[in-house]
């Protein structure tokens, strides 16, 4: 059984690994396209969304090295193991693009006080289409990858490539109509298209990390979790209680995969040490059976 555990423990290592491989080479070509013509027409969009990519590329680093590390087995310097590397990147991963909105924002407000247009729109409508398609791709494969291993951290990722591809398919249409309006003869409006879809864009893209970093840091500060996690918890401990015992409290706490579950039972009845022993073993056992990842400790009273 232990040997079973540990093998689906390695290859859930292993896809989450593959997947932040996909994660990274997928922001560097799309970085590389997104700056490359944004330099190239003087696009503070482009290059806003060029930011973003070189945001989950450093993440992509990061989830890399966390997921080496929150694999490993709690040791004497972190007794209940390295899961909080888990929302720890999560957290960084909101921060930066955070910041990367704000700073493009500032350089949009900058282009709408002082005009420019952009050189040239049929370069722009070309590489957002490719980066829409390629970001699809990836979307639904850190999707599946999410699902199949159960990773917040990938779940995550996965929210920033929906974001990221939902952003392409907007600045694509801006472009597109953009060049419409330019080829129309109202060229005096086109220099404010890029700047004000780049504001619109960062205002897109600030929401979501912002939940997901109040989310996790609710995490790294030990709250119980809640949703699903905590009704299934408390429904499976009520399920499996030893017929002798009421349960007088059960706590909680999530370390990205891992949920630490503390459950106290006061004895009902007069039951001998090897009887109350050998219940809570085998209500471990259940436990543990129904609940992936969990540490559990029983106390009871009498």
């Amino acid at each position: 059984m232990q040997t079973t555990k540990k093998e689906t423990q390695n290859q859930r290592k292993t896809k989450q690994i593959f997947a932040t491989r996909v994660s990274l080479a997928g922001s560097i070509v799309l970085f590389l396209i997104s700056a490359g013509i944004g330099i190239a027409v003087d696009s503070v969009t482009l290059l806003l969304d060029a930011s973003a990519n070189l945001v989950i590329l450093v993440v992509a680093f990061l989830m890399h090295a966390t997921i080496e590390k929150m694999h490993k087995p709690p040791d004497a310097a972190f007794n209940f193991g390295y899961g909080k590397y888990e929302p720890f990147t999560v957290v960084i991963q909101g921060a930066l693009i955070i910041m990367t909105c704000f700073i493009g924002m500032k350089f949009a407000i900058q282009d709408i006080i002082h005009p420019e247009p952009v050189k040239n729109y049929y370069l722009p409508v070309i590489g957002t289409l490719i980066c829409s398609i390629i970001g699809i791709f990836i979307l639904v494969y850190m999707r599946k990858t999410a699902k199949k291993t159960n990773s917040t951290m990938l779940k995550t990722a996965g929210l920033h490539w929906l974001t990221d591809t939902v952003m392409s398919f907007g600045i694509f249409g801006g472009f597109c109509a953009a060049l419409l309006l330019n080829r129309s003869g109202y060229a005096k409006i086109t220099p404010y298209v890029d700047p004000v879809m780049a504001i619109i864009l960062a205002l897109f893209l600030i929401r979501s990390p912002i939940k997901v970093m109040a989310h996790n840091s609710l995490e790294l500060l030990d709250a119980a979790p809640t949703g699903h996690i905590s009704d299934k918890v408390k429904k499976t401990v009520e399920r499996h209680k030893p017929e002798p015992f009421d349960i007088k409290r059960i706590r909680m706490r999530k370390a990205g995969e891992n949920i630490f579950i503390d459950v106290r039972l006061g004895l009902k009845a007069d039951l001998s040490m090897p009887e109350i022993a050998r219940l809570c073993a085998d209500f471990e056992d259940k436990l543990k059976n129904d609940l992936a990842n969990c540490d559990i400790i029983i106390h009871f009273t009498t």
